[in-house]
């Protein structure tokens, strides 16, 4: 399980945030609810932001275990031996050792965030699935992907900020009153950017880090690297992050 850090960098979201309770309390068996989006697009971001806005709702417990290459049932039954302090009887088959760690859980609702699903086929059918919560309705599955969960599963398909919110978030990393010396040159950024906000942040942090370098700079950077507007809709997020972290390293940090 990871600490729970408040960001102070999160906006445009609100809407998503009230979306993902509703979809988490409306039913009395387990929910599941899965967050869907390209790299980059901040659903491990809501999923954390979500945990932390709405901790209260969750007297059982908030934990997030990251499943991209890994085996939840081994994460579970760790964490109930490491952090639930469970005595865990050996002679129990592995999934029985799950399932004891469940019916173990300290009472009262709980958050279960299952970050960085690779997909819902066959590694998801043979190492998450076995590993859930019981069909209680005490227990709340929140799942990120950037694949689309099938329609059994409650579903937030999240897109990129408006531009609106993608200037505010570019204005909280570098400060209000730059962005106002550079408007028209910021919101030329953030549209390059394709308003996704992890490309906002790296290069945010990087203008922080550089006071007085200009937004139009570090875009005619970016464009060195790879020419023209970008379009989210058709340019994968890793490829964006790829070019907007050679670029940086290229000139140094």
């Amino acid at each position: 399980m990871h600490f729970l850090i408040q960001q102070r960098h999160f906006v445009g979201r609100d809407d998503q945030l009230e979306q993902l309770h509703r979809e988490l309390q409306q039913t009395d068996r387990l929910a599941i609810c899965a967050i869907a989006g390209m790299g980059g697009v901040g659903k491990t971001e809501l999923a954390l932001q979500y945990a932390l806005s709405y901790q209260e709702n969750y007297p059982g417990g908030r934990c997030w275990f990251p499943v991209r290459g890994l085996d939840l049932g081994i994460q579970v039954v760790s964490f109930g031996r490491t952090e639930l302090g469970l005595t865990i009887p050996d002679d129990l088959e592995f999934k029985e050792q799950v399932r004891y760690c469940w019916r173990h859980w300290p009472e009262g609702t709980v958050l279960i965030v299952l970050d960085d699903v690779a997909s819902f086929s066959n590694d998801y059918q043979q190492t998450i699935k076995p590993y859930l919560p019981p069909a209680e309705s005490r227990f709340k599955v929140l799942v990120t992907s950037r694949q689309r969960a099938g329609a059994s599963y409650r579903r937030i398909d999240l897109d990129v900020l408006s531009p609106e919110a993608a200037l505010e978030l570019l204005g909280k990393l570098v400060g209000k009153e730059r962005i106002d010396k550079e408007l028209t040159e910021a919101e030329a950024l953030c549209k390059w950017l394709g308003y996704l906000p992890l490309g906002l942040e790296l290069v945010g942090g990087y203008l922080d880090l550089h006071p007085t370098l200009t937004i139009a700079k570090v875009q005619k950077r970016l464009e060195k690297k790879k020419l023209g507007t970008v379009d989210a809709r058709y340019y994968p997020g890793h490829l964006r992050f790829r070019t907007v972290r050679a670029t940086f390293t290229a000139y140094g940090s």
